[in-house]
């Protein structure tokens, strides 16, 4: 059930967050990496299921792992548990952000659309957002609660839209919800890859709340000053801000099934900047 080739599969599928750990040292790098990892691990689930019981039910297993984590012996040939289960033993992760993480992922196997706009909102808080906040949890830099819980809504929330806009377009190809819209009939049209007014509307309005968000971060970020290293992990989204410009300014091209990350020269200047 569990894939022990779990450094290998993070680099393979979550590169961005793979990548913005490589500047931290060795054990930072391993603990964040092994969050990430569970996270990859549970968001795999919703595509190798065939129904959405099967998914809720390896959820399950997951839920009664984590709250009978360190009661009883780990699976042993899976080292990013193991330092999970560290972590939750010292402190540095609570098991209600894990359960958070496992319950925000059911949202996945229902393969239905948001309710509205704010259950879309929170699904973000409770999986991309509380990501970031875990990882933070485990940097002494970040030790102030406040300060995770601000860096993590700027830099979470908005990598995790901005990842639901990116996604667009291999998701509504497989017939796959992502973004929320009012109007039920705009997701028979978002299915063909067309667009509405109304969800060209709702494209650019996500789209300029991710900027904001990082607007914010960014004025949080300078006046509380932190370590160059540290940026990275916070920075990932500041690769998807590019594709995100010309998706704006020309919404189609949100159905592109792939959209090449690039510009990672910008992204280290901006950290420069940052640091400044």
């Amino acid at each position: 059930m569990i894939d022990t080739n779990w450094l290998s599969n993070l680099k393979k599928f979550d590169c961005e967050r793979y990548d913005s750990l490589k500047r931290l040292n060795s054990e930072n790098r391993k603990e964040l990496a092994a969050i990430y990892s569970f996270n990859l691990e549970l968001a795999n689930i919703a595509w190798n299921i065939s129904e959405p019981e099967l998914g809720y039910l390896k959820l399950r297993w997951w839920e009664d792992y984590v709250n009978d984590m360190n009661k009883e012996k780990p699976i042993e040939d899976n080292e990013y548990l193991l330092i999970l289960s560290k972590l939750v033993a010292e402190e540095k992760l609570h098991k209600k952000d894990l359960l958070r993480l496992v319950k925000a992922r059911e949202f996945d196997c229902s393969k239905k659309p948001f309710d509205n706009h704010e259950q879309q909102v929170e699904y973000i808080r409770d999986t991309s957002q509380n990501l970031l906040f875990m990882g933070l949890s485990c940097l002494t830099e970040f030790n102030d609660l406040s300060i995770r819980k601000s860096l993590s809504e700027y830099f979470g929330l908005s990598l995790g839209l901005a990842r639901f806009i990116l996604a667009a377009g291999s998701l509504s190809q497989n017939k796959c919800y992502s973004l929320f819209f009012p109007a039920r009939s705009d997701y028979k049209v978002y299915f063909e890859c067309k667009l509405s007014d109304s969800i060209t509307e709702r494209i650019r309005s996500e789209i300029d709340f991710v900027f904001q968000l990082i607007e914010r971060g960014d004025k949080k970020i300078k006046n509380i000053g932190i370590k160059k290293n540290s940026l990275y992990v916070l920075n990932t989204v500041r690769n998807c801000l590019p594709i995100l410009k010309e998706i704006r300014n020309n919404p189609q091209l949100i159905f592109r099934e792939k959209h090449k990350l690039r510009l990672r020269y910008k992204l280290i200047g901006k950290i420069n900047e940052l640091v400044t």
